[in-house]
């Protein structure tokens, strides 16, 4: 095995999907979301990265550099800019890059996206492309990550009111219906 990686979207209660979120609404929830990442602890814990460009973080009030941008994506870990019609036409590009970036943990194995096709794109892995790694243990770890992340940042979501949007009957409510459900 290479890698192994569990991913998923979460949206906020209270905010707009990302296709018709405002300008001031989006910066809001970036703020609440960085809130709750930022208050991650141990092998969780890590920084914001803001989109380059972006001038919606004031810790980082140009956002992170090309070079640092490039590098992410080149992993697979950063988003693109929208550019495909179907995007674009839904409103998926407004505003960029203001309200968007990356967040990822010291140990560069827990990155959680925010402000692309969903509110929050929460991705935990383990393993590199060059070497291969153990089976087994490594899915239970990439498993664990995951949920005491979203567990973590739900917590602080909640405690300033807010909750991820979850229905009984459809589950994880996101942008695309194709990404419903548990």
């Amino acid at each position: 095995m290479l890698t192994t990686r569990v991913r998923t979207g979460r949206s906020v209660k209270g905010f707009a999907f990302p296709p018709m979120i405002g300008f001031e609404e989006r910066r809001k929830l970036e703020a609440l979301i960085t809130k709750g990442l930022l208050a991650m602890e141990g092998d969780l814990k890590g920084d914001y990265f803001p989109l380059h460009g972006s001038r919606s973080y004031s810790a980082k009030p140009s956002g992170m550099s090309e070079e640092e941008e490039n590098a992410l994506r080149k992993m697979g870990n950063l988003f693109q800019e929208p550019d495909s019609t179907l995007l674009l036409a839904s409103g998926m590009g407004k505003c960029w890059p203001d309200g968007r970036g990356v967040f990822h943990n010291d140990n560069r194995n827990l990155f959680v996206w925010v402000g692309e096709e969903d509110h929050m794109r929460i991705v935990s892995m383990q393993g590199s492309r060059e070497r291969p790694t153990p089976e087994g243990k490594r899915i239970k770890e990439v498993v664990a990550r995951f949920i005491r992340a979203c567990d973590s940042v739900q917590k602080v979501l909640k405690a300033e009111g807010a909750d991820f949007v979850h229905d009984e009957h459809l589950g994880w409510v996101l942008t695309c219906p194709s990404n419903l459900g548990t």
